[in-house]
């Protein structure tokens, strides 16, 4: 047999990367889906008066799009406190917090992965 099935992978290097970008964008993907099915229900089921309808469009909605997006944007900001305070990066001028990149290189930064190994470190000017 080969030995590759044996390999133990590690979970932490599989995982998918949050990032603002991602978070808005599945939010703006589920509420396309929230809309559409509501707008499908409210035609087709004719017992459901438009108050009713109205409230459980609202309840989905913060169900199915507000409270994930809030979630994720939680468990993004706790992945990337050490990020934001730990690291070279975060005190060069080409550091973008918002999405934990590093602007001149176009790559993101993480607290093993420094992208220019701080050869092209600049300090962020003051205002």
């Amino acid at each position: 047999m080969p030995e590759d099935h044996l390999q133990i992978k590690n979970p932490k290097e599989e995982r998918y990367r949050n990032t603002i970008g991602s978070i808005v964008s599945w939010g703006i993907f589920r509420a396309a889906i929230v809309m559409l099915l509501s707008w499908v229900v409210g035609d087709l089921v004719g017992w459901l008066d438009y108050g009713t309808w109205w409230m459980l469009t609202v309840l989905i909605f913060y169900a199915a799009v507000l409270h994930p997006m809030q979630v994720q944007y939680r468990l993004y900001k706790e992945e990337t406190a050490q990020v934001m305070e730990g690291t070279l990066c975060s005190s060069c001028r080409y550091f973008e917090p918002t999405g934990v990149l590093c602007s001149k290189l176009d790559e993101h930064v993480s607290e093993d992965d420094i992208p220019c190994e701080g050869e092209l470190w600049e300090p962020k000017p003051s205002m």
